[in-house]
């Protein structure tokens, strides 16, 4: 029985992937640098590197080092400005989605590979942090997805065994992450413009206008 479902979310609770690689974009420039020119060990575009992961690309493939914590704070304000102005509030159909999960007793947490500051950013432009038990960032752990430590660390901070959890999650990267944590991953594709599902998920959500509690128990039979 599921007892708790995990999000993550840039690309699944928040369309902000693409600004988000925007944003990287242009701060990288300022160093010279240019993101299309950079590896991704993970080979998604950067969709899902943390700023870590990212700056280390960057340092390996060009030689040059920028400080994460300065790099860091630009993004995070100059993507939260963004998101002001756009006046992004969150899908309605989530918002009915996560409704119904708390009326039946299941448990809502977030594991983001985003810095705690611009995490909690995303979270007060939406105004959903109410439905949310564990939050988990990536300044919480050491190691990011496609690593499970981010994903165990939320199942242990539930007081649940990871058959207990489902995982919702745009990106090979999270998918990863899920499975060699030992949960069920379903694959969420609005944001990312494919109509293609995640490979190796157990089942694909298209957009948050089609689910809801019973459909959602449908998929994990």
């Amino acid at each position: 029985m599921v007892k708790a479902v995990i999000f993550d979310m840039d690309g699944v609770l928040i369309d902000s992937v693409e600004l988000g690689l925007l944003v990287r974009k242009k701060l990288l420039a300022q160093y010279g640098v240019d993101l299309d020119k950079v590896p991704d060990p993970q080979g998604e575009a950067h969709r899902a590197a943390s700023t870590r992961s990212l700056l280390a690309s960057v340092k390996n493939h060009f030689g040059i080092h920028i400080d994460h914590d300065e790099f860091a704070k630009l993004a995070r304000e100059k993507t939260h400005q963004y998101l002001q102005e756009q006046g992004l509030s969150a899908d309605q159909g989530l918002v009915s989605f996560l409704e119904e999960l708390i009326q039946h007793h299941i448990i809502c947490a977030i594991v983001s590979s985003g810095l705690r500051e611009g995490l909690d950013n995303k979270l007060d432009v939406l105004g959903i942090r109410k439905y949310f038990s564990v939050i988990v960032s990536g300044s919480d752990v050491e190691e990011h997805k496609p690593s499970p430590e981010p994903y165990l660390y939320a199942i242990k901070k539930l007081g649940l065994a990871p058959k207990d959890c489902v995982i919702i999650e745009d990106s090979l990267t999270g998918v990863q992450a899920g499975q060699s944590a030992g949960c069920k991953v379903i694959g969420f594709t609005q944001y990312n413009n494919s109509e293609e599902p995640i490979p190796g998920v157990a089942a694909t959500i298209k957009n948050w206008n089609e689910i809801d509690y019973e459909k959602f128990k449908y998929l994990l039979v």
